[in-house]
């Protein structure tokens, strides 16, 4: 492949961003089928005896979690051989199905007919992208916990995309702004580092580590075209810090929906622009 080609291949990569087609009033309204679960809650609703089996596992919690999307349901489940059986039932997959060990979390679009149309938040309890408290800077067991915190703001970001903004996607403009959510959720702000540490970039930014997350998201890209695609999202990555070190990543002026709506509206080239004018507007 020339040079000329990969460049081309990584810039429209690079350009994936969601348009924002009309002026959106948050919360959106909850979907249907979380009176369901309200119903579930209150014992007034029975679910299939699999799924209740493992849902009133004192290994489980739920919850609706309300999000400006919408509440949607969140199963955090403590054990991985029941959180990967419990998708497996979601999914229809057969019971021998199981997970990538660096797999913890997903917003499941439920295919068993007795629960079809329903989404549900699946959570499992580990160490986020595969790291370790020791990788992080911080102990262990803190680590598991703002793991979580990280896995479920993550999560409402794609439920929020996929609602509000018309599709979710496995590429490294959601992921990055899905990360950012869970990051502020989990320590108040947003660290470059940090992410890039979540997807596996080099230290300089310029390339990634064997295993490397971010390599999932470019898996049909050419290997000629993956080099330039780090670069865009490593400068991304120190912008959106940047930004929202000087503007206050919690700053009452600014919801988390309008910082969810400016970074998936942005695209990864977008987001390394921000904060070049004072404005701070893209």
């Amino acid at each position: 492949m020339t040079e000329s080609s990969a460049n081309e291949a990584a810039l429209q990569y690079l350009g994936h961003r969601y348009e924002v087609t009309e002026t959106l009033k948050f919360p959106l309204q909850d979907e249907n089928f979380v009176k369901e679960w309200e119903e579930w809650f209150q014992c007034r609703l029975c679910f299939p005896e699999a799924i209740e089996e493992i849902l009133k596992s004192d290994k489980t919690r739920c919850w609706i979690e309300k999000t400006a999307a919408g509440g949607i349901p969140v199963a955090y489940v403590s054990e991985r051989a029941s959180f990967e059986r419990l998708y497996a039932i979601l999914d229809m997959k057969t019971d021998t199905f199981s997970l990538p060990a660096s797999v913890n979390a997903f917003t499941v679009p439920v295919k068993l007919p007795e629960m079809k149309g329903h989404r549900i938040i699946l959570l499992n309890k580990a160490g986020y992208s595969a790291l370790s408290g020791e990788d992080v800077g911080i102990s262990e067991k803190e680590w598991v916990e703002k793991s979580a915190i990280i896995r479920l703001h993550h999560e409402c970001f794609h439920y929020f995309t996929l609602r509000a903004l018309g599709g979710m996607k496995n590429h490294a403009l959601d992921e990055v702004a899905a990360d950012c959510a869970g990051q502020i959720a989990a320590f108040g702000r947003f660290s470059a580092s940090l992410q890039r540490k979540f997807l596996g970039l080099t230290e300089d930014g310029g390339g990634l580590k064997e295993g490397g997350r971010l390599w999932f998201y470019m898996k049909k890209l050419p290997a000629e075209s993956v080099p330039m695609v780090c670069r865009h999202v490593n400068a991304a990555l120190g912008a959106l810090e940047s930004y929202l070190d000087d503007n206050g990543a919690m700053r009452k002026s600014e919801r988390s929906s309008d910082l969810a709506v400016k970074l998936a509206s942005a695209g990864i080239l977008g987001i390394a622009t921000m904060g070049k004018d004072r404005s701070g507007c893209l």
